[in-house]
């Protein structure tokens, strides 16, 4: 296999990390927000409503960038493991620098 290839696929899967990381930390956020929409409410996590409040469906709409970009670079990398023959799994190791 192409040194190139291999380090392209390294950084693939160092973006898939990243993303995923990026999408938990909008989560949190996220969630912070659903927090504050039902304190505004007077309601818990079972109520509907607090999907209706505006500042929290924001907050929905804006991951939105986040999970599609994830997704993608997963997908990505998944084929390009595919078409090498090589597993996922060991793309995304961190390799040791020479």
């Amino acid at each position: 296999m192409s040194g190139g290839l291999e380090r392209a696929r390294g950084h693939l899967a160092a973006a898939v990390a990243e993303l995923e990381a990026a999408c938990r930390a909008w989560g949190v956020w996220a969630d912070e927000v659903r927090e504050r929409a039902e304190q505004r409410l007077g309601t818990g996590p079972a109520d509907p409503r607090v999907c209706w409040e505006p500042e929290y469906a924001r907050a929905l709409d804006a991951g939105r960038p986040f999970t599609e970009a994830a997704r993608a670079a997963a997908a990505a990398l998944r084929a390009s493991c595919e078409a090498a023959g090589v597993s996922p799994v060991l793309a995304a190791r961190p390799r040791k620098r020479q």
